[in-house]
């Protein structure tokens, strides 16, 4: 389970599905930014349990964005997709 409240990117291996994220006109940068600026974080209901939340935050722009990640092992996550909100 992820301490969220401790949280530190640079503590993490993070990998992007730069396609699923261009898909909705979001670039890996922008995601970064909203990983490294805060976020609020939700759980992300579906079959994928508890390994699975939704990121919301801004980009440095201030672009609101939903990440949906995958968290996995000790500090991996991959994020899946994302959009503006």
């Amino acid at each position: 389970m992820v301490d969220w409240h401790r949280f530190d990117p640079a503590e993490w291996n993070i990998e992007y599905d730069v396609d699923k994220l261009a898909a909705h006109q979001v670039g890996e940068w922008e995601a970064a930014e909203v990983i490294w600026n805060g976020f609020v974080v939700r759980p992300n209901a579906g079959k994928h349990g508890a390994s699975r939340y939704q990121l919301l935050g801004r980009t440095d722009a201030g672009r609101p964005l939903k990440l949906i990640v995958h968290v996995s092992g000790e500090q991996t996550m991959r994020v899946i997709t994302g959009w503006r909100i």
